[in-house]
């Protein structure tokens, strides 16, 4: 007569439930990696291709008995610094990036910062009017994108700024400490920011 034995412990464990975590966790990990590895890790490369600067002294003369005398105003004179700066932009996104505004920074040898002023292209227009010798500086530069321009996937575009820095002189560029051109993106990017030499 055949003995059975009596089984008093549950069957056991079928489900193997250790292996499948393990295995789903290292399925997520290769994921993880790849994400991380196949996705670029910054928005757009800025970098600066050229600046050239005018800086022009005016001067305001007091003339006696003219029609643009102001009573009780004095002679003056005023130093202001253009620089035309020529920048590209490299989409490193599989996805268009839109340009939102530019900003530029100066920090002078003393410590102080500057903020430029943004020349805008009806104003250039009336400048260049001014100061014809701002004109080739501008016309051999690439024509300036619009406000809100897209820049295209994995493309690489090329613009140009005019920054007027106020009360600068040449000598004040030459010894400036750093200046640095900003753009912000639209969709709340993050800044690029580049160092302009």
């Amino acid at each position: 007569m055949p003995s059975t034995l009596l089984q008093i412990a549950p069957p056991a464990d079928q489900n193997r439930l250790l292996p499948k975590i393990l295995t789903a966790g290292v399925i997520m990990a290769i994921v993880a990696v790849a994400v991380f590895l196949l996705n670029p890790h910054r928005t757009a490369v800025l970098s600066i291709q050229k600046v050239q600067t005018f800086s022009p002294h005016t001067e305001f003369a007091a003339t006696p008995g003219g029609a643009n005398k102001v009573i009780g105003e004095q002679a003056s004179t005023e130093d202001d610094l253009y620089a035309v700066t020529t920048f590209s932009i490299d989409n490193k996104l599989r996805l268009p990036i839109f340009l939102d505004s530019t900003s530029a920074t100066m920090t002078t040898a003393d410590g102080s910062t500057l903020q430029a002023t943004i020349v805008s292209p009806q104003v250039l227009s009336r400048l260049e009017t001014m100061f014809p010798q701002l004109t080739p500086l501008v016309a051999a530069a690439p024509p300036a994108l619009p406000a809100d321009a897209a820049i295209a996937p994995g493309a690489t575009q090329t613009d140009t700024v005019v920054l007027l820095f106020p009360q600068v002189a040449a000598k004040d560029w030459q010894s400036k400490k750093a200046a640095a051109l900003t753009i912000n993106l639209a969709h709340d990017a993050a800044p690029l920011t580049v160092n302009i030499p």
